[in-house]
């Protein structure tokens, strides 16, 4: 059997059983992974782009423990922040558009917090593949400012992941064109977006500087003079509420979304936008339920997650019981939710994160999720427990449902986040 016959033959089995099976089992999840990272390698002899990971960097990058040291004096005067409305696909995910090549192709991306490299579908996915996933697809042969990057990525989001190579173009989002971006084409994506319309990422963490990661968009946008500070914002709101268009802001901060101060914390992580949090406590005074942890603003998750034991005494201690059917804390679960009563969410006390000695409240309204199953309520916490991570990962990621309480600010300048308490807008 030819490589091409080969290739189209184990596309469409790993294709078929993603669409036969959407909730995928570790192993079978694994499995697949394992599948694709022997295509990718199979893939490698028969096109020039694909090449080692640890080939010498044509764009080599600069420490980046405070990455825009000298850089500042080159910025642009008349550079102003810009606002990026974002769409709110049900409190999941949030994107935008961007445009990339001459002339420009445009997708739909949702932005990542947590990874650094932006990437889009790419038109070389084997062709079972391509009629599998429905994305937009970039075509390189398209774009006349479009040259090839000699590397791969690898990005893992939990039981799927994004695998492709580097490529370089001209990126534009906003109306700001940033040059000689690089950015990911992926040969296999995640299946994360389906009946979304979401096609890539748009990847706004911090660089790994352990793996001498390239630039992220906004880096090279700082770099552009594109804008005037290399600080960018984030305000979302609540699906089918009254508030305003969700906005990412590039270069600065829109007081019209928050109100005025900023409690600011120090990133302790040179490859993540994480943090320490003083302690988690009740307002009602019950307790404290976790000091001296560390914290990571993630927008991969739209709910807050903790360390197992500590999540589970939080709440209780609210009135929240286990999930019905749920196994307990002694089983193999990785994940543990809680539901509440209706009828007494509402006289719940707020949730308190304490950073930099500061309280950042969350409200029943902020940590409680409410359903309909059956045609009748159901209000399950926002606050979901999980067993131990690895050891370097941090002990809470505050996701989405956190990020809709406090306009976020991110400093790479400074290398901090500051929250403010986002305004509150009438509800429809």
């Amino acid at each position: 059997m030819g490589l091409s016959a080969a290739l189209l033959l184990v596309f469409t089995l790993v294709s078929a059983c993603e669409a036969y099976s959407i909730s995928f089992p570790t192993s079978q999840a694994r499995r697949s992974v394992w599948q694709g990272t022997r295509i990718l390698k199979r893939f490698r002899p028969a096109r020039h782009y694909l090449q080692p990971v640890r080939q010498a960097n044509p764009w080599p990058m600069q420490p980046l423990f405070h990455p825009y040291q000298g850089s500042r004096q080159d910025l642009r005067p008349k550079a102003t922040a810009r606002d990026v409305k974002l769409t709110n696909h049900h409190d999941k995910f949030y994107s935008c558009p961007i445009t990339i090549g001459t002339p420009e192709q445009e997708f739909n991306v949702a932005f990542d917090i947590s990874s650094s490299i932006t990437w889009v579908p790419s038109m070389h996915s084997p062709p079972a593949y391509r009629r599998m996933h429905v994305y937009k697809r970039f075509n390189d042969e398209l774009s006349s400012t479009h040259s090839t990057n000699y590397t791969h990525f690898d990005v893992n989001y939990d039981l799927a992941r994004a695998i492709g190579y580097r490529s370089q173009d001209s990126v534009t989002i906003a109306g700001l064109m940033i040059t000689n971006q690089s950015f990911g084409e992926a040969l296999l994506e995640p299946d994360l977006f389906r009946g979304m319309m979401i096609d890539g990422i748009l990847g706004l963490g911090l660089n790994n500087i352990d793996e001498e990661e390239e630039p992220s968009v906004f880096d090279n946008m700082v770099s552009q003079g594109l804008v005037p500070a290399p600080v960018f914002s984030i305000y979302l709101n609540r699906y089918g509420s009254g508030s305003p268009d969700s906005v990412l802001t590039l270069g600065g901060a829109n007081p019209e979304y928050c109100e005025e101060n900023f409690t600011f914390a120090d990133v302790t992580e040179h490859h993540r936008w994480q943090f320490e949090i003083d302690k988690v406590q009740l307002s009602s005074g019950d307790g404290i339920f976790t000091s001296g942890r560390q914290a990571v603003i993630d927008s991969r998750t739209s709910f807050i997650v903790g360390p197992m034991r500590e999540v589970h005494v939080l709440n209780t201690q609210l009135g929240g019981k286990l999930f019905p059917g749920h196994p307990g804390l002694l089983s193999n679960s990785y994940v543990y939710k809680y539901k509440f009563d209706c009828s007494e969410v509402d006289d719940l006390p707020d949730v308190e994160f304490i950073v930099n000695g500061k309280k950042l409240s969350l409200s029943s309204r902020d940590y409680v999720v409410k359903t309909e199953e059956k045609g009748k309520s159901v209000c399950v916490s926002g606050i979901f427990g999980m067993k131990l991570k690895e050891k370097d990962e941090p002990d809470w990621s505050l996701g989405l449902n956190f990020m809709r309480a406090y306009y976020t600010q991110f400093d790479k300048g400074n290398r901090r986040i500051g929250f403010a308490r986002a305004l509150s807008f009438p509800q429809t």
